[in-house]
Formats: structure tokens, sequence, C-alpha cells
């Protein structure tokens, strides 16, 4: 995937970023409201050594200081010290308390000592920071005592403050590390969820499959408004599909549109691709040869369609109780003529195998430049694929969003299997951040026999 293919997929999956992006900072706040504030101080002692001023025996003292300053930052956790400081506190507190809120450490290369002490009571950590500082600087002197006055010296030179803020929780780093994780959380989402996903959302995504002539993609219509252009991209995108067609697969008189599975409106699209060819002055016929007798139609939302009262059409053509003169109507309103699917039986769909389908469609190409055949879903119904034969060229309908990679597989293998040679692909609904994802050469040279 190029850089490009990775912003699609990020803009197409914008709201699963933002919502664990928000889910992140809110799991922050959660966390920093649940948290008890903790405060810490710190006392500093300084470590010496008395003797002969010469520089000499500064130098042997201030290494010895240094050195003892490691052992006196372990006294100052023993339990003598500590029940000292408990003592001189003159509250309930005890040297186990002090054991798990006090830490001595000293500075490295020098013989200063901190004594640290932590706690939700500001006042309450200082007062055992100096404590603790004053217990041991009574205390540790007495191991080096070879005299009656100890060469070591303690001293306290910084005494404990009481902390203004708390030290934790941090409000700001928490929300600073629940944003990350949740922005990164949501990239990753989207990023794998995209790369496991078998669905059709733009050209990118279609599988290699040799023989496709030619290729558009149309965008879903949108609301009208004074801030959308003047040009109805969905218009232009179904103008663009006729010249596809016209120039790039060389299409003949009758055109098979069908859909992939029964999520694509190859009905919607035979429609406003006849409404295309009318344009140019065409004279076209919309024939819809969905037979299926439960009355199986659906709009894209999967609910079934109203027909209201069945009108006679292709079905009592084919079972010889009509004509196609009296079944051919004008679309109101439009310069579109159509055929509509009329009163369907259990065998209605079988007969478009017989000499009786071959001879309406002839029939029908002498008055009409174009004639469209609306069909059912290829990876549903047979009838689609002999549609598709009879009339030499197949518009594959992909919705978008819905349409697998396995099912648009299938249905060119089937396509294949009654040997039509001109298909082309129509990838309808396809959101504005997917359009103009996709390769730009799928065609085969015209000979091509196969899709394999």
């Amino acid at each position: 995937m190029t850089l490009q293919d990775y912003l699609r997929v990020l803009r197409r999956g914008w709201w699963v970023i933002a919502g664990l992006t928000a889910l992140g900072l809110l799991a922050a706040l959660a966390f920093t409201a649940s948290q008890t504030p903790t405060y810490t101080a710190t006392a500093t002692v300084y470590v010496s050594v008395s003797g002969d001023e010469t520089p000499t025996d500064l130098q042997t003292g201030q290494s010895f200081a240094t050195q003892r300053a490691i052992t006196y930052a372990d006294i100052a956790e023993t339990t003598t010290v500590l029940e000292a400081a408990a003592a001189s506190l003159g509250d309930s507190t005890g040297a186990e308390d002090l054991r798990g809120a006090v830490d001595a450490s000293t500075r490295e290369g020098t013989s200063l000592l901190d004594v640290t002490a932590s706690g939700s009571d500001p006042a309450g950590v200082a007062a055992r920071a100096d404590a603790v500082a004053n217990a041991l600087t009574a205390e540790a002197p007495r191991l080096d005592a070879l005299q009656p006055t100890s060469p070591v010296r303690l001293t306290l030179v910084q005494a404990a403050q009481v902390p203004e803020e708390p030290d934790a929780p941090r409000p700001r780093n928490n929300l600073l590390i629940g944003l990350a994780v949740g922005l990164v959380l949501g990239v990753a989402v989207v990023v794998v969820a995209d790369a496991l996903s078998t669905r059709i959302r733009s050209s990118a995504d279609l599988p290699p499959a040799p023989g496709l002539v030619t290729l558009t993609s149309m965008p879903a219509p949108k609301k009208r408004s004074r801030h959308v252009a003047r040009t109805d991209a969905r218009l232009e995108a179904f103008r663009q599909l006729r010249a596809n067609l016209l120039f790039g697969s060389e299409v003949r008189e009758t055109i098979a549109v069908v859909g992939v599975t029964a999520a694509s409106d190859s009905q919607g699209v035979a429609r406003q691709l006849a409404a295309a060819f009318a344009e140019i002055g065409s004279n076209v016929v919309v024939v819809d040869v969905d037979l299926r007798a439960d009355d199986g139609r659906r709009d894209r939302s999967g609910r079934r369609t109203d027909t209201g009262q069945l009108a006679p059409g292709v079905a009592d053509v084919l079972g010889g109780s009509a004509t196609v003169d009296d079944v051919v109507t004008l679309v109101p309103g439009e310069k579109v003529f159509e055929i509509p699917a009329g009163r369907v039986d259990a065998s209605s769909a079988q007969r478009m195998s017989t000499p009786a389908m071959r001879k309406m469609l002839d029939a029908l190409r002498e008055p009409f430049d174009y004639v469209v055949l609306a069909c059912p879903p290829l990876v549903e119904r047979s009838e689609s694929a002999v549609a598709a034969k009879l009339a030499g060229n197949a518009l594959v309908v992909v919705e978008s969003g819905a349409t697998k990679r396995a099912d648009f597989l299938l249905a060119l293998e089937l396509l294949a299997g009654v040997r039509v040679t001109s298909v082309s692909v129509a990838i309808d609904h396809v959101r504005d951040q997917d359009l103009g994802g996709g390769q730009m050469t799928r065609a085969l040279p015209r000979d091509e026999e196969s899709y394999t």
C-alpha cells in the first residue's frame, strides 16, 4: 500500500479513530479521578569528618564521608532510627508507618544524603522527612564513635518544605498518555480491519481479474444544497460510464446490467444508464428480466419494493400471452421506454433459456438503438448469466462496502462459463474518500477468451 492508500483508509475510518481517542481520554480522566493525591518532601543531610585541616586530611576525610553516606542512607531505614523519629513526631505514627513512607538515598559522588517522605498530607510528609533526618543525625555518629567525640558529623542542611502541588496524579501527563494510546489504538484497529476486510469499497480493492474491459466508479448521490457544485457528480459518472461502454468496450445493441449480489442496485443502474444513452438521442428500452416468482426484488436497504398491480411484461411475452408491442411503455417524464417483468410464475425464469427470449431480443433491436437488460443478482440466479450471454455484453455492478471479493470473482467465473468476453465493472455508491484510489489499467486484448 502507498501512503495515499493509508491516508484513504484513515479517512474512511476516522470515526473509529476519533471514538477510541475519546475513549482513551475518558479512561485517563477516570484513572486520574480515582487516584489519591500524593505529596513528597525531602530533607537533606550533609556528612562530614572532623580532623586536622591539612589538604591531605581534608581529602581523606571527604572521601571517607562520601563512602559513609551510603551506609547512613541504609541506617536511615533501620528500626532504631525510625522509632526515634516516630517518638519525636508525638502522634500515632509508628516505625512501620515511617518504613513504608520514607526513603533515603545519596547523591552520587557527594556526601549529601536525601531523606524523602511521601503521603497524602502535605504537612505530614514534611514533618516525617525532618523527623527521620534529625533522628539519623543523632544516631548515625555513634557507629563511628571511637573516641568520646565522634569524628563524623551529620548536619541537617535543608529542612523539608511543605509541598504545594502533588506529585501524583498528574492530570496533564495522564491525558497526554490517554490521548496517545487511544490514537495509536484507533489507527491500528482501522489499518488491521482494512487489511482483513474482504469487502470492495473502491477499485483499489478489486482482486486481480483479467478480462475487465472498462472500470467506472460512481459516487453516492448527495443531498441538494446551495453549497453543492452545480455539476451532479453521480450524473457525470453515468455519462462517463456511457463513454466507457461506447468507446472502451465497443458495446453492441444489448447490455446486460447484472449485480453481483442482491446488495447491488442493478435495477437503478440500468435505468440511469438508459437515461444517459437517451441524453445523446439514442432510442433506449430497459427490460426487467428479474423473473423471480416470489417477487424477490428489494431496494438497497433490503426492503421489498412495492410493485403495485402487475402489468404484462417479459414473463407474458416469453409465455406467449403477449407480444413485444403490448408490453413496451414510455417512462413518464423521460425519453426511455421500459418493459416490466410482468406476471411471473415458477417457470418464467427458465423460459429465458428458450428461443422465445432470443426472439424477443431480436424484436427489440429493430426499433431501439440500445436494449438494457436489468438482471437479478448474478451469484444467486443462473438466468443472469444467460441474459449476459444473449446480450453479448455484461456490466457487473459492485456495491461499494457490501460486495465481497469472493462473490465478485464467482460472478466473473459464471460469466466466463457462458463465454461472455466483454465484461465491464461499475462500482456503485463509492464514498468521496474512496474515489480515484484504484488501478487505471485493467483492459485485456479483445481476443482474450477466458478469465483464468
